[in-house]
């Protein structure tokens, strides 16, 4: 690797014209700052980055007097300089300095260096946390670090001051920091004033060119008057007066995605309830300020119509995407039938391609029915259900979609389904003589479905629940309910549409030994593409063939070829084992970050499906102010993590820091009382509400 130290360095400083050929002990300032660079063992070149501007062509002339090689870019925007000068000389990695900082220490940067190339990183600096004196400032990075800041970064203070893109994303590059044993952040012998230009010509005049930090620290010892020189300036000032600059940038406009924001905003006049999907409002995860509309997405990443770039650390697709958003493999037997024609007047091969595939993962299934969603999907389990018993009556516990037989539920009470997920949902629209059609019973609470059963003699057609959500199943529950069953004589239906494929190769149900009669699947077994399956025992679903179950769109081909690639590729690589880590990562990360930062939370769900919980009164408000300050962070996130096979190791370790990060200004903002007036709209909905405007 070629390491180059690029000094960046102008003549038109607005508190110090000139400053950087400023006489110090006979020689200019520049001059002593190449000369101290140059002593650091670890660099392979140090080069000059100036401007363009005429009143930079003394600073230009002298570098190639003392032969120093000079690159010459744009004036106001430094990124560009930096990555033009770092192309321009080959630089593998980049080492920035300042002309300003005459007292740089050689060993300082070398240890910086070294620490950049111990382990793989893109940045690391001995200023994400300062403990070494202002003027000794030393940033490392990649070349392909520069470049993607180059390219992404929009903020003016990110293309003046070259490397916040880079240390404000923990989410997109590894960092790292050198801290030094003594907390020494409080010194100045950087050079921005007058005096700043008077204490360094006075340690110059006390001591050997040749010196080092511990020299200096050693003659301020003796002569304590000379740290009074300079005292009194703020940090980094420059780049505290961009960031005071951008904030009234983000101030007229504080939503992420304009863009987005207007098209929600024309969407909620065109579409009732503003989405297709309750759990894809915006106002389900941060009001007014969600960016609401992607322009694409691939892996783990997602790009809104604004291009603003995000990490999902969050639902996931809702699920869908158990294999990371744009799976290659996917995407080309996807592409394949398109291109070979996805629709005929003859059936698609893959309908029992998949099938078969269904059945050898299912053992004691027979045979398959295919839709192409999951309610959709049971609705028809519940349709083959009523038809092969001939009643009428469901028996369910859990969500399991928005059709009449499950919100049902709630004609009796308005409130029957608010412990199975969505609290509030309406049933209008639902006839009124399917009340006391649908009877729900908690999950673990075997009694309840028995008085369910006791009341209603004769008339459950099925059992419906989901094999597990949040809770384990309490030993014998599973097996309670599919002796109930068998009593009573009704179907007993899992619906395996979210938890089916994350836990093991098939339903979670297998896991139990629990053999159902109907398992329904949608979400993770087709990647994103539309797709569910009913797979049953043949003797409950030939009763599809006494009720009229049809669709065309059920017919075409994307979503068995989908589903086929999606399951093998999940086979082959042992996509669950990987959930359930990742999984485990997160929920002891939200932990041990809680209890850092002192903050009390709950963590639950199965493993790849895990959500934590604010155990405060104003719990909505600290969810909606964590979703803001990672959205801020270039997360999509909230309290909910859907596991997938894109997320990384290296990713979920970024996303964690950012946590702690969070979790301790979250911390901070409950301490101080501060936290609905820090959030920049409404509070998060926690349930189905109806749409005003």
């Amino acid at each position: 690797m070629k390491i180059v130290a690029v000094i960046q360095a102008r003549m038109s400083s607005s508190r110090l014209p000139g400053k950087v050929l400023a006489d110090i002990r006979g020689k200019p300032m520049i001059l002593r700052v190449v000369e101290r660079a140059r002593g650091a063992r670890t660099l392979d070149e140090v080069v000059l980055a100036t401007t363009v501007d005429p009143a930079d062509d003394p600073l230009a002339a002298l570098g190639e007097q003392i032969g120093i090689p000079v690159f010459r870019g744009d004036q106001a925007d430094v990124l560009d300089r930096y990555y033009q000068a770092a192309r321009h000389f080959n630089a593998d990695v980049v080492v920035r300095l300042t002309g300003d900082c005459p007292l740089l220490d050689p060993q300082v940067i070398d240890r910086v260096v070294t620490a950049f190339s111990a382990e793989p990183r893109d940045y690391v600096s001995n200023t994400l946390i300062v403990s070494y004196p202002d003027g000794l400032d030393t940033e490392v990075f990649s070349f392909a670090a520069l470049e993607r800041a180059w390219r992404e970064a929009g903020l003016a203070s990110e293309r003046e001051h070259v490397t916040p893109y880079i240390h404000k994303n923990p989410a997109l590059f590894r960092l790292g920091n050198v801290l030094n044993e003594r907390d020494l952040s409080h010194m100045r012998w950087t050079v921005d004033e007058p005096s700043d230009l008077e204490f360094v010509r006075a340690i110059y005049a006390r001591l050997n060119a040749q010196f080092t930090m511990d020299d200096v620290l050693r003659l301020i010892e003796l002569q304590p008057d000379l740290t009074q020189v300079n005292a009194g300036f703020e940090r980094n000032e420059g780049y505290a007066k961009s960031l005071r600059e951008d904030k009234l940038v983000k101030e007229a406009s504080i939503n992420h995605s304009p863009k987005g924001t207007s098209l929600y905003t024309r969407a909620k006049k065109r579409i009732p309830g503003g989405t297709q999907l309750l759990s894809k409002r915006p106002e389900m995860f941060l009001p007014d300020n969600w960016p609401s509309y992607y322009k694409r997405a691939r892996g783990v990443e997602v790009w809104d119509i604004d291009d603003n770039h995000y990490i999902d650390m969050s639902h996931f697709s809702v699920g869908a995407c158990v294999l990371g958003y744009a799976d290659p493999d996917v995407n080309a037997a996807v592409h394949a039938v398109v291109d070979a024609g996805s629709m005929s007047v003859l059936n698609c091969p893959e309908d029992v391609e998949l099938a078969d595939l269904l059945c050898e993962l299912h053992p004691w299934a027979d045979m398959v029915r295919y839709t192409r969603a999951g309610g959709e999907s049971m609705t028809v389990a519940v349709r083959i259900a009523r038809a092969v018993t001939g009643r009428d009556k469901i028996a369910f516990c859990g969500y399991h979609g928005w059709h009449d037989w499950y919100l049902a539920a709630n004609l009796g009470s308005d409130k029957a389904l608010d412990g199975h997920l969505l609290p509030g949902l309406s049933p209008a629209g639902v006839p009124r003589g399917l009340v006391g059609t649908s009877l729900p019973f908690r999950y673990n609470h075997l009694e309840e479905l028995q008085a369910i059963v006791d009341d209603n003699p004769g008339e459950i057609a099925a059992i419906v629940m989901e094999p597990i959500r949040g809770d384990e199943p309490e030993p014998g529950f599973l097996e309670g309910v599919r002796a109930l069953a068998d009593k009573i004589g009704a179907v007993y239906i899992i619906d395996e549409i979210t938890a089916g494929f994350r836990l093991n190769n098939g339903g979670a149900h297998l896991l139990y030994g629990v053999q159902p009669d109907i398992a329904v699947f949608a979400k993770a077994i087709s990647n994103g593409y539309p797709m569910g399956a009913v797979i049953g025992r043949g003797a409950v679903m030939q009763a599809a063939q006494q009720t009229f179950i049809s669709s065309t769109q059920w017919t075409e081909r994307i979503g068995p070829a989908a589903a086929l690639a999606t399951l093998r590729k999940y086979i082959a690589n042992d996509v669950s084992a990987h959930l359930i880590h990742a999984g485990k990562l997160v929920q002891e990360g939200w932990q041990n970050a809680a209890v850092e930062a002192k903050l009390n939370i709950h963590v639950g769900g199965i493993i790849p499906l895990s959500h934590f919980s604010f155990e405060y009164p104003n719990g909505n408000a600290l969810k909606t102010l964590f979703t803001q300050m990672m959205l801020d962070r270039g997360y999509l996130a909230a309290t909910g993590f859907y596991a997938s096979y894109a997320h990384s190791d290296e990713q979920i370790a970024r996303y964690l820091d950012t946590v702690y990060e969070v979790f301790a200004l979250i911390a901070q903002a409950l301490a101080n009382e501060s936290v609905e007036q820090q959030l920049r709209g409404p509070l998060a909905h926690t349930g189905f509400r109806r749409l005003v405007d």
